[in-house]
């Protein structure tokens, strides 16, 4: 019996740990995003695109549930716009650039709970346009600031290992190409796809 019991206790020990982020916790991971959507309009255009990217990053708990941090962004897109059967721009993009971001944590239930995000950041791309009309390809470099807002969930595998997920936020960003500048807003739910894991390095953890 006092095996039993002894087994019970340990496995209620591994299995049963604080939701909270601590003050100086800090959080180190990344995530995989990816995206892959057509648009078809009434008109004669069509297009789609799609983006696959890395983001490593860092961040510490200033105040319990709230953690600062920085990532980065490494993607590749390609966005393919049809006019017509002999009428096709193809578009691809190598993109970099930090961000800077503020993360709140609210533990729902058990191990599982949401978290909102609010994230500032710069962009420099490497863009290539191809087009059958155009002798040449034509290349360019953007540069870009934006501000995203992320709702998102995550998932407590350990007291170490956190998964974390979000399908899309809403978005405010400038563009300078050139001399042309560009400014927009936009939400984007269900087309976009971020997944990552982050492990916590803490005095408290086990």
């Amino acid at each position: 019996m006092k095996k039993i019991l002894l087994i019970v206790f340990v496995i209620s020990s591994i299995t049963c740990f604080s939701q909270d982020f601590e003050k100086e916790d800090k959080l180190f991971g990344g995530s995989f995003s990816f995206s892959v959507f057509n648009v078809n309009s009434s008109g004669p255009g069509y297009y789609n695109t799609g983006n696959v990217g890395l983001l490593p990053s860092y961040s510490w708990v200033v105040k319990k549930n709230i953690a600062l941090g920085i990532k980065g962004n490494i993607s590749y897109s390609r966005v393919v716009t049809t006019q017509s059967a002999t009428d096709k721009n193809i578009s691809t993009s190598f993109i970099i650039g930090p961000t800077v971001f503020l993360k709140k944590y609210k533990a729902l239930k058990e191990k599982f709970g949401i978290y909102f995000e609010h994230a500032v950041g710069v962009r420099y791309s490497f863009d290539k346009l191809k087009n059958p009309s155009l002798p040449d390809h034509i290349k360019s470099h953007t540069y870009a600031a934006n501000y995203q807002f992320n709702p998102g969930v995550f998932y407590r595998f350990s007291n170490r290992f956190i998964g974390e997920g979000n399908i899309g936020g809403v978005y405010a960003s400038y563009y300078r190409n050139g001399n042309n500048d560009t400014f927009g807003i936009a939400a984007s739910f269900l087309q976009s796809f971020n997944l990552g894991i982050n492990y916590v390095i803490g005095k408290n953890k086990s």
